[in-house]
C-alpha cells in the first residue's frame, strides 16, 4: 500500500478492523494489522525508501511506486532453521534466519525471525517463513482477535499464481510439506492455498477469500486499496 493511513482508512469503510502495527526496525517500512485469530492480513507501506533498500526491500519499494495489491504470503513455523535446512537440501536459496522486530504504537516491542526462499519475498510463488519470538497466547492477548463490522471471521483461500503448475504442486508438497488436498490446493490449518496458472508475470498471491458470518459481500480491487478481496458467505 503507497499511503498507509489511506488504506486503513479504506479498510475500515469495508467494515474491517485494521489496527496500526507499528514500524519495523531498521526496514523503512511499517504496517497495519487485520486480525483473524492468529491468522491475518498485513496492510505494509514504506515511509523511508532509503532505508528499505539498504534493508534488501527495493522489490517492495518499486513495486509499490507503481502498483498496489498482495504481495506476499507467510506460513508460521516452530523450526524456523528446519526450514532453511529443508529448502536448501532441495536445492532452493533460502536467506536466514534472521532476525526482525517491530515497534507497536504503544511503544512495545513485537519480535521474530524469518526465512526468505529465493531472495526475495515479494511477488513470488511460494511463501516465507516466520517464527514468533512471543507465544500465541501473548500475541492474542494483547492484540485480540479482531472482531469485523463486515461478520468477517477467518481467510479461506489464498490463490497464488504460478508458471509452472506441475512444478508449484511439487513445490508446495515435496518441498515445503503442506497437504494436498485437490488438484493443486493444499491445506495450512484450515486456510487453503490454491494454485493456478500465473496471468501476470509480476504475480505471486492474486486474491484472497474471506469468510464472514453475514451475507456475501463483493469488494472491488480499487476500493481496498489493490488487494483482490472476496468475502464468502459461511
Amino acid at each position: 500500500m503507497r499511503d498507509l493511513d489511506d488504506s486503513i482508512s479504506r479498510y475500515r469503510a469495508l467494515g474491517f478492523d485494521a489496527r496500526p502495527g507499528g514500524r519495523h526496525t531498521g526496514h523503512g517500512t511499517h504496517n497495519a494489522i487485520v486480525r483473524f485469530g492468529l491468522d491475518y492480513l498485513e496492510l505494509i507501506s514504506v515511509y523511508d525508501e532509503d532505508e528499505a533498500r539498504r534493508a534488501g526491500r527495493a522489490d517492495l519499494v518499486d513495486y509499490l511506486r507503481e502498483r498496489q495489491g498482495l504481495v506476499a504470503y507467510a506460513l508460521a513455523t516452530d523450526d524456523i532453521a528446519g526450514e532453511a535446512a529443508r529448502l536448501r537440501a532441495a536445492g532452493l536459496s533460502a536467506d536466514g534466519p534472521f532476525a526482525m522486530e517491530r515497534l507497536r504504537p504503544d511503544g512495545s516491542r513485537l519480535s521474530w525471525r524469518l526465512v526468505i526462499p529465493g531472495a526475495t519475498a515479494y511477488r513470488r510463488a511460494w511463501p516465507f517463513f516466520i517464527q514468533w519470538d512471543q507465544s500465541d497466547d501473548e500475541r492474542l492477548a494483547r492484540d485480540g482477535r479482531g472482531e469485523h463490522a463486515n461478520g468477517a471471521t477467518a481467510i479461506a483461500t489464498i490463490d497464488v499464481g504460478v508458471d509452472d503448475l506441475r512444478w508449484g504442486i511439487h513445490l508446495h508438497e515435496d518441498v515445503l510439506g503442506l497437504p494436498r488436498v485437490g488438484e493443486a490446493t493444499f491445506d495450512v490449518g484450515g486456510v487453503s492455498i490454491a494454485l493456478m496458472p500465473r496471468t501476470d508475470p509480476d504475480d505471486g498471491p492474486t486474491a484472497l477469500a474471506i469468510l464472514t458470518t453475514g451475507s456475501a459481500t463483493s469488494i472491488p480491487p480499487s476500493a481496498a486499496a489493490g488487494a483482490r478481496l472476496r468475502l464468502v458467505t459461511t
